[in-house]
C-alpha cells in the first residue's frame, strides 16, 4: 500500500516577526500565523484530502497550527521538534554563525554552543516518520513540524531541491512511502495555492 505523508511547517509566530532564533524555545502564533494555518486547512479541504492520522511536534506553535487544520485526534512526537540552537535560542538571528562557504545549513556549527547538528535533526525526523508509517491502517497522514526539521529530512534523504526553494510558514512537503522508500513528490505553498512538482 502506498502511504501519503503531508509534512508541513507551522504558521508565523511572534519570534518569526521579531527575527529571533526559535528552535527548542517557543512563541505563539500571530494573527497572520493563525490565518496561514486556516489557509492550509482550506487547501486540504478543497483538494478533498482527509487524514487518517495526525501528528505534531511537542511544541506549541506546531500543535496550535495542527488544531487549526483539523479537529481530529492527534499525537505529539518529540522527534518532530525543531533543531536545537543552543545558546542562540530566543536571541536575534543576526548573532547566529554564518554558513560555511557553499553550505546550505548550519551543519555542525551550533554543536559547540549546545545546539544540534542538522544531520542529527534529519536522522531523528526520519526515524520518527518511519515509525509512524509502520501504521499501515493510515494511508494519509498529516505531520506539523518546523523549517529546519523539514530541511534536515531533505538532507537525510539526499534530495536536491530546486534553486531558491525554501520552506516558508505552512509550507507542505508531500511524500509518498512505498516499498520502504520515502519519496518527496511536491512542495506546496497553500498560501499561494502553488505546488512545485518534483516527480515527473
Amino acid at each position: 500500500m502506498v502511504q501519503t505523508l503531508y509534512l508541513m511547517r507551522h504558521g508565523e509566530t511572534l519570534f518569526n516577526t521579531q527575527k529571533r532564533v526559535q528552535g527548542w524555545c517557543d512563541s505563539p502564533l500571530t494573527e497572520t500565523g493563525i490565518a496561514q494555518a486556516k489557509s492550509a486547512r482550506d487547501y486540504f479541504q478543497e483538494k478533498g484530502i482527509i487524514f487518517d492520522k495526525a501528528y505534531s511536534s511537542t511544541q506549541e506553535r506546531a500543535t496550535d497550527t495542527l488544531k487549526l487544520i483539523t479537529n481530529q485526534p492527534y499525537q505529539q512526537l518529540k522527534g518532530l521538534k525543531e533543531m536545537n540552537f543552543g545558546i542562540f535560542e530566543a536571541q536575534p538571528e543576526s548573532l547566529l554563525p554564518r554558513f560555511r562557504p557553499g553550505g546550505s545549513s548550519f551543519e555542525d556549527l551550533l554543536v559547540p554552543y549546545g545546539g544540534e547538528d542538522i544531520a542529527h535533526v534529519g536522522k531523528r525526523v526520519y526515524e520518527t516518520v518511519l515509525a509512524a508509517l509502520e501504521d499501515k491502517s493510515a494511508q494519509t497522514m498529516l505531520m506539523v513540524s518546523h523549517g529546519a526539521a523539514l530541511y534536515g529530512l531533505i538532507l537525510e534523504l539526499n534530495i536536491q531541491l530546486p534553486q531558491g526553494l525554501h520552506f516558508g510558514n505552512c509550507a507542505i512537503c508531500k511524500y509518498q512511502y512505498d516499498n520502504n522508500h520515502l519519496d518527496l513528490i511536491s512542495v506546496i505553498d497553500p498560501l499561494k495555492n502553488l505546488s512545485v512538482d518534483l516527480k515527473g
